[in-house]
């Protein structure tokens, strides 16, 4: 969530100018009646009048203080920062004491961008009269956008000591919580503005987001419609009521509710990329990529519509390696900071076999798919050899958190820090190496890199090339990224024996025989989500469906084929392949993990799509005992599934061509016997195999990094191995 004010801070309904005039000593009577037109004017927003008459008083008294800090106050209305600095300057020089002049000084200031500034001049204002509430809220508000969020929230409540009935306040007061951490008291704050102004829509904005983010999607959906009711064409209202109704399975009209706020505002940030959001869950991949593509076109240097982009289109097939590095490039290398790259450490202790300082950079130190993979790493760390340093980005920690606290030396929150500042503690923690994490996915940090914090920086765990000159390699392995592979990098492979590592797990539902010893036929089945499932794959599941007579293909993704018309989508794009309805079993709703395991007690078969292969969905596939049948191609994204089963021991899983993939079910599907026996034995070969070894596989990464810096020392570069 962000509130950051759009436009000049003037036209914000929070911003508080202060106009009160100093009352001059009257030297003509028709000074102060030009004054008062003038404000009179202000008010009513005819700013040209208003400069007209201001004008005329300075033409009889030139350094009048109230017509100077009018005329500034205009100035930063109209987008002339520099002009409003100067005369309210000059209104503050003629009468040193006006206190409205250095709140209103601070706006400009705040306007301009410097911040610092802003609130050297607030504290002015607040030295010559500490109860003056416009200056104590503006001052909350320079605090919040430099993220000082413990200060902005002292502010804002000294602002609500004035007045209680202030909804502003309570409403930025429960931003500043939130943004600590506090989402209980957050709520609160919220709640008290909304009792006071039913109409604060940025305030009922927060609560939904903060109904949506603990599950509570219909309270939250409820507080949109409230709002709607007298605001129907709040932007924001209406996108974070499409981003709650796609939650809960109203894909149609998530999608609805998204296009109506980006038609009344074509050029909003927010309500594109949510459009973007809301055409890939429905799995129309074509219309997300445009969607993301006109977001990047809007805001260039903005890393959201980046990240949206660059994971999308690992969902489209057909690009070829060099089209898909090109497009990394050419939104990525805009982050490039060239001044930074020749920085060479010179102070670094270049013993090739010291105690190296390791960071990792992520928002996933969380209950979350990457931690289940990283975790085997941290917990075999040898902290003889390796100081561990994490990076979170987490704004809501969990047990899992706590967890990679206790096995790691240091952790750090990097929540409300910039990139830069971020990079600098990095550097001041004298980081060998920094390892980012899933770069392109939820709020991971890789621009952090741009800023050269560390000798050495690896990505790890992303799906592509970060496309980043800063980044300097990419852990992999020889399955993922053969010697002779197209797909192109900005980083230099480094290839492990293993690549994915999943922790093993206990507690785990019982394995049941194969489904298709009491239907009498297989039944295949795909847990990942829809919008992997293109065209292609449709076309090769509908010849694997075709080959298997009276076979069924079982579809489930959280809620997604909850509604009819989202089951008839999926239903016609088979049609079109001549597969009936009756073939396929859809599935929906929101299940804990033990639940979702079960689901695969249904299925006997798993088809894997492409390009964007299943990873961890691979893996939970085989350890409910399901063969998953992957396509094996040329990219990171579709030899996924390949990396694993080849690693689990089950490389009879990968077919090479389409033909292949649909003889492999044909073959799997016409033994039940052998297919029910591999299915009890799978769980056990799974956990006994490198893919399940930590401790090996913790050691080799740990060789990697020991490798990276030797590398380092000798050469000052890096080697592809």
């Amino acid at each position: 969530m962000n509130h950051m004010h759009k436009g000049p801070v003037a036209q914000d309904p929070r911003r508080r100018f202060g106009t009160g005039a100093i009352r001059p000593a009257r030297r003509k009577v028709t000074i102060d009646e030009l004054i008062a037109i003038g404000n009179r004017y202000h008010k009513e927003g005819e700013l040209r009048d208003a400069e007209t008459i201001f004008r005329k008083v300075l033409e009889v008294i030139p350094n009048h203080p109230v017509a100077l800090q009018f005329l500034g106050v205009i100035a930063h209305q109209t987008e002339n920062f520099d002009a409003a600095i100067s005369l309210i300057n000059r209104a503050i020089e003629s009468a040193p004491d006006y206190h409205q002049a250095y709140n209103n000084l601070g706006n400009a200031y705040e306007a301009k961008g410097e911040m610092e500034k802003a609130l050297e001049v607030y504290q002015k204002a607040l030295d010559l009269d500490p109860d003056y509430f416009d200056a104590n809220f503006n001052m909350g508000i320079a605090q919040r956008h430099l993220r000082q969020f413990e200060d902005a929230a002292e502010s804002f409540q000294r602002c609500i000591e004035f007045d209680p009935r202030c909804a502003d306040a309570h409403y930025e007061l429960g931003f500043a919580r939130q943004r600590l951490g506090d989402r209980v008291k957050a709520q609160i704050s919220y709640q008290v503005a909304l009792n006071l102004d039913p109409d604060h829509a940025d305030a009922r904005v927060a609560l939904g987001e903060i109904f949506t983010t603990v599950g509570r999607v219909e309270e939250a959906i409820e507080e949109y419609n409230v709002g709607l009711e007298t605001q129907p064409d709040h932007l924001k209202l209406l996108a974070e009521k499409g981003v709650a109704q796609r939650k809960i399975g109203l894909l149609e009209e998530s999608l609805a509710t998204i296009e109506k706020a980006q038609e009344l505002n074509p050029e909003a940030i927010s309500t594109m990329l949510a459009l973007g959001s809301a055409y890939q869950t429905i799995g129309d991949i074509t219309k997300a990529t445009e969607s993301y593509m006109k977001a990047v076109e809007m805001m260039p240097h903005s890393e959201a519509p980046h990240k949206c982009l660059l994971f999308v289109l690992l969902n489209v097939p057909g690009l070829s390696a060099q089209e898909l590095f090109d497009i990394h490039r050419q939104v990525r290398g805009p982050f490039d900071k060239p001044e930074f790259t020749a920085k060479s450490f010179p102070e670094r202790n270049r013993d090739p076999d010291r105690r190296l300082r390791i960071g990792y950079v992520s928002s996933d130190f969380r209950t979350h798919v990457v931690a289940m993979n990283i975790l085997p790493v941290m917990v075999h760390h040898d902290h003889e050899a390796f100081e561990v340093f994490l990076y979170g980005q987490v704004e809501y920690p969990d047990q899992i958190t706590d967890e990679f606290k206790k096995i790691s030396e240091h952790y750090r929150s990097t929540m409300q820090k910039s990139n830069d500042e971020v990079a600098a503690m990095i550097e001041e923690d004298e980081i060998d190496i920094v390892i980012y994490l899933a770069g392109r996915f939820d709020e991971n940090r890789p621009i952090v890199a741009t800023y050269r914090p560390a000798p050495i920086q690896v990505s790890y765990h992303d799906c592509a090339t970060s496309g980043l000159e800063a980044m300097d390699y990419y852990l992999t392995d020889e399955i993922l990224h053969p010697r002779d592979t197209p797909e192109k990098f900005t980083e230099a492979l480094y290839r492990l024996p293993v690549y994915y590592q999943y922790p093993v797990q206990e507690g785990l539902p019982e394995i049941k025989p194969a489904p298709v010893i009491e239907n009498g036929y297989v039944t295949f089945g795909c847990l990942n989500k829809p919008e992997k499932l293109n065209d292609q794959v449709i076309a090769l599941w509908s010849r694997v469906l075709d080959a298997v007579p009276n076979s069924r293909l079982y579809l489930k993704y959280f809620n997604h084929y909850s509604q009819e018309s989202m089951r008839k989508r999926w239903e016609n794009k088979f049609a079109d392949h001549g597969i009936g309805a009756d073939r396929l079993i859809f599935n929906s709703g929101m299940d804990d993990r033990a639940s979702h395991l079960e689901l695969y007690s249904a299925m006997d078969i798993a088809l894997d799509p492409f390009p964007f292969n299943g990873a961890t969905t691979t893996f939970e596939a085989m350890t409910m005992g399901m063969p998953v049948i992957t396509l094996l191609g040329s990219n990171f994204v579709d030899r996924v599934a390949a990396s694993i089963a080849t690693h689990a021991g089950f490389p009879e899983f990968i077919a090479k061509t389409k033909d292949d993939y649909v003889a492999l079910a044909v073959e799997m599907a016409s033994d039940p016997v052998k297919l029910n026996a591999l299915r009890q034995g799978m769980r056990d070969a799974l956990h006994q195999s490198d893919i399940c070894d930590s401790e090996p596989y913790a050691r080799s990464v740990e060789a990697a990094f020991r490798d990276m810096w030797r590398t380092w020392i000798e050469t000052g570069g890096y080697k592809e191995i």
